[in-house]
């Protein structure tokens, strides 16, 4: 774990993990009680760390004072829901399939978003952090790593701690696209901090970018749901329904496109496409996972 004045939340997270083998933490310069409250768990609370707008070399600095064989990467916002026993079986049958990485569920506290993530992986040297905002692991041995898939859950919520810096993700992603250092990855999440904004233009700018060099199918249909929420914020039909439609033709099962195209159109097409969005079930291809329950309403 990397934590940075993060007193509000961290021993909730942290009494959720209690039962594991050893609790690293790698403190990166918090200025309230966060290594106190750390020290209440573990003697492995490090505050060597500067940092440098880059959380992946934060992690993999963490990744550094583990032993085990096996880690679960969990941050202060978050919660393990399971019993620690579930993990370790979890470990088991990846070690049994052969798998370095383990997928577990993260939800939102609300219920409105979720996702599958590897949150477990094998420590070995090929397995580290890449990227200085919204990180990823990667097996540098296996370009395409097998991975458990459990149904272990991790729950999220948002930490007071955000507040203090609220622009750092898109300053950082930012500077990483100013000095051309940028993956198309980064560069659809620096369109996503626009869109946070309420920054429009700029959103469907970096939507463009990134189309350049799309990434994988699930979120390159997810980039042309949030430029056609863009343009349709800006009051531009045309350029929204287009770019719904290359959502749904990138992932024809992208239930929140349908859903969108029915919002953009009037009868008799808004029922049509409605009708539409209940035949897609979003199981495959999907970044992320949002709450449709008032969808039909």
């Amino acid at each position: 774990m990397i934590v940075k004045n993060e007193q509000a939340m961290l021993a909730s997270a942290l009494e959720t993990v209690k039962e594991a083998d050893e609790i690293v933490i790698c403190d990166t310069g918090s200025e309230d009680d966060t290594v106190e409250i750390a020290k209440k768990y573990t003697d492995k609370v490090y505050t060597d760390y500067q940092w440098e707008d880059h959380f992946a070399k934060a992690r993999n600095h963490s990744l550094s004072k583990c032993t085990g064989d096996w880690v679960l990467i969990i941050d202060a916002d978050e919660q393990l829901i399971d019993s620690f026993s579930r993990v370790r079986d979890a470990i088991k049958i990846a070690e049994e399939k052969g798998c370095h990485f383990v997928k577990v569920r993260t939800l939102a506290v609300d219920g409105s978003s979720s996702n599958m993530f590897p949150r477990i992986f094998k420590r070995i040297p090929e397995i580290k952090w890449y990227g200085p905002a919204h990180n990823y692991l990667a097996d540098e041995s296996r370009p395409i790593p097998p991975e458990h898939i459990s149904d272990i859950v991790i729950k999220y919520g948002y930490s007071p701690a955000h507040k203090l810096d609220p622009d750092r993700t898109l300053r950082i992603l930012s500077e990483s696209f100013e000095k051309g250092e940028a993956s198309s990855r980064e560069i659809f999440y620096l369109a996503r901090e626009y869109y946070y904004r309420k920054d429009y233009r700029r959103c469907i700018e970096f939507v463009n970018k990134y189309n350049e060099n799309p990434g994988w199918r699930g979120e390159a249909a997810e980039a042309w749901l949030m430029k056609s929420r863009c343009h349709w914020f800006l009051k531009e039909g045309e350029e929204a329904r287009l770019a719904c439609m290359r959502a749904i033709y990138t992932n024809p099962d992208f239930k929140e496109a349908f859903v969108l195209m029915s919002e953009m159109n009037y009868e008799p097409r808004k029922s049509k496409w409605l009708l539409y969005s209940k035949l897609a079930d979003s199981k495959d291809d999907i970044l992320f996972v949002r709450d449709m329950s008032n969808a039909y309403k």
